[in-house]
């Protein structure tokens, strides 16, 4: 018997239709991009699109918190000269030089500076009118900009006035996208004022089809997916059970993750994470579709033995499934259970064993 024919016949799950997910695009068609810690594992992205992404520019600004994800790509590069990134760090405008064979490049800073608070960005005229600048050269695909601990304290105000501007910007240039960020975990939990502003820049996001750069998901889960945000995690990686990246990299001596860096106001493994979730973004901003979400082993197929994990999620409808991560994966249609519609989406995407699945088969 086939693997497609195993499942179909599947007596958990008739088969059914269902209806496609759907991804609202904005005006200009783009979708979107929500970068996170399930975005980090490099092997997943096929090196064709890394190599894509290297031909893309990026101007990033920030202030220390945001060195990270520049302190990640650079540790990733000295492991694997493959993710070639060329940095220029400087308070004058311009790109590093093209490189052969090439580099991702990026301009970090935002004239005068490279020091970038939010007035120096998005928050008063002037620091508007410097992010112009920047964009009206019309050398960079992408701009972002990264928060220190400001959204600790802002209000939601506050918050919508940032969201508002980054649309603004990507409405005065259609030919970038301009990246949102979260804010660095602070401590504060689920239930922090953190949190909710978080949480409104995540749904901001999605309702109006933008990239987010989820800096405080990725800080909060190690690589294994486990959440400490609800026990207190902050930027540092101490949550109430201790110092999650030094519990990590105790178990996995050796591991590439934790790799020793300067990363400020962190661990290194944090730093690892956010660099590794940066070239992730740049595949996905190259045209990459994204891993095939029926694909729960990670083997690019979609096949008996993602079925058998998916079966395991089951839990059926308006019955949460157990918050595991690939629970959390095995619920396509995101609505906090496992049952015959996310069935429906995992019958589109069956491949076989050894078969790459279609990587649109979900959308």
């Amino acid at each position: 018997m086939s693997a497609r024919h195993s499942i179909m016949t599947a007596g958990l799950f008739p088969a059914i239709l269902v209806t496609a997910l759907v991804f609202a695009p904005s005006a200009n068609g783009q979708s979107a991009i929500i970068i996170d810690h399930t975005c980090t594992d490099l092997s997943l992205v096929p090196a064709y699109w890394i190599d894509q992404a290297k031909l893309l520019t990026f101007h990033y600004a920030h202030t220390s918190h945001g060195s990270q994800v520049v302190t990640g790509v650079n540790v990733l590069e000295g492991l694997d000269s493959f993710y070639s990134i060329a940095i220029r760090t400087s308070g004058t405008e311009g790109l590093p030089p093209v490189e052969d064979p090439p580099a991702l490049r990026m301009y970090d800073g935002n004239p005068p500076e490279t020091y970038i608070t939010p007035d120096g960005y998005w928050e008063s005229s002037s620091g508007i009118d410097r992010t112009r600048a920047v964009a009206s050269t019309t050398l960079y695909d992408f701009s972002m900009w990264s928060w220190c601990g400001q959204a600790s304290s802002y209000s939601e105000a506050q918050i919508a006035n940032y969201l508002s501007v980054m649309a603004q910007f990507e409405d005065e240039y259609p030919d970038m996208r301009f990246i949102l960020m979260t804010g660095h975990t602070d401590g504060s939990g689920v239930g922090g004022t953190l949190n909710q502003r978080n949480n409104q820049i995540r749904a901001y996001a999605q309702a109006n089809s933008m990239v987010l750069f989820d800096f405080a998901d990725i800080e909060s889960h190690d690589p294994d997916g486990n959440d400490y945000l609800a026990l207190g995690c902050n930027d540092y990686g101490n949550y109430s059970g201790g110092n999650w990246p030094q519990q990590w990299c105790a178990a996995h001596p050796g591991h590439p993750l934790c790799t020793s860096c300067e990363c400020e106001h962190s661990q290194p493994t944090i730093c690892n994470l956010k660099g590794r979730a940066f070239w992730w973004m740049m595949a996905r901003l190259a045209g990459w579709p994204g891993p095939v979400a029926p694909d729960l082993d990670g083997d690019r197929d979609v096949d008996n033995s993602d079925f058998t994990l998916f079966e395991a999620c089951a839990s059926g409808p308006g019955v949460s499934h157990s918050s595991s991560s690939t629970c959390e994966q095995a619920d396509f249609d995101g609505d906090t259970d496992v049952d015959q519609s996310d069935f429906g989406i995992f019958q589109r995407c069956v491949s076989g064993e050894n078969v790459q699945a279609d990587p649109l088969c979900d959308d």
